[in-house]
C-alpha cells in the first residue's frame, strides 16, 4: 500500500514539474508561416539556425506561466529546413562572412525565433522574436500570439526594441 502511495506521489510531482507542452511538426510550422505571412515577406530572407533561448524553459508573464513547446525536430536546439518555407537556415558564423567588409550596408535581412511558450490552455503563445531588416531597422521583442479563426494573430509585445 506505501509503495503504490510513495509511487502516485512522485508521479504528481514529475506531472507537476513538466517543462514543456509537447507539440508535432505541422502545428510548430503552421505557427511559424502564421507569423511570417503577418510580415509580408518578399525577397530572399534568412534564419539564423539556432533556437533562440532554448535553454529557457518558462516564462512567467502577468501573471500567467507559459511552457515552452517541444517537438522532436528541435531538440537539438537547431531549425531543420522542412519546418520553413520560405526562409533560407544560416548559421551566424555564415551570417558574419557574407557579412564583410561593411556589415552595416551588406549583412542580409534576417530572423531568429525562440520556440513558441504555450499557455495551459495552448489557446495563446509567447515568442521571442528578431528580425534584422537592415541598418536602422530591426526587432527584438517577447511576443504574445493568440489563435482566431484558426490563424495566430500577433496582440502585443511585452518589451520591444526597435531601430
Amino acid at each position: 500500500m506505501h509503495k503504490i502511495l510513495l509511487l502516485t506521489f512522485f508521479g504528481l510531482i514529475l506531472l507537476s514539474c513538466r517543462q514543456h507542452n509537447q507539440i508535432d511538426k505541422q502545428e510548430l510550422k503552421q505557427i511559424y508561416s502564421d507569423i511570417l505571412t503577418a510580415d509580408s515577406l518578399d525577397g530572399k530572407y534568412y534564419l539564423i539556425d539556432s533556437v533562440e533561448r532554448f535553454d529557457k524553459k518558462s516564462i512567467t508573464q502577468s501573471g500567467t506561466t507559459y511552457l515552452i513547446a517541444y517537438c522532436d525536430d528541435t531538440k537539438n536546439g537547431v531549425w531543420t529546413d522542412d519546418l520553413f518555407d520560405s526562409l533560407i537556415i544560416i548559421s551566424t558564423n555564415r551570417l558574419h562572412i557574407i557579412s564583410k567588409p561593411d556589415p552595416f550596408k551588406i549583412t542580409p535581412a534576417h530572423y531568429s525565433f525562440s520556440l513558441p511558450y504555450f499557455s495551459n490552455d495552448k489557446k495563446s503563445f509567447l515568442i521571442y522574436y528578431n528580425h534584422y531588416c537592415g541598418n536602422l531597422c530591426a526587432e527584438y521583442s517577447l511576443r504574445l500570439y493568440r489563435q482566431i479563426n484558426r490563424k495566430w494573430t500577433f496582440v502585443k509585445s511585452y518589451f520591444s526594441i526597435v531601430s
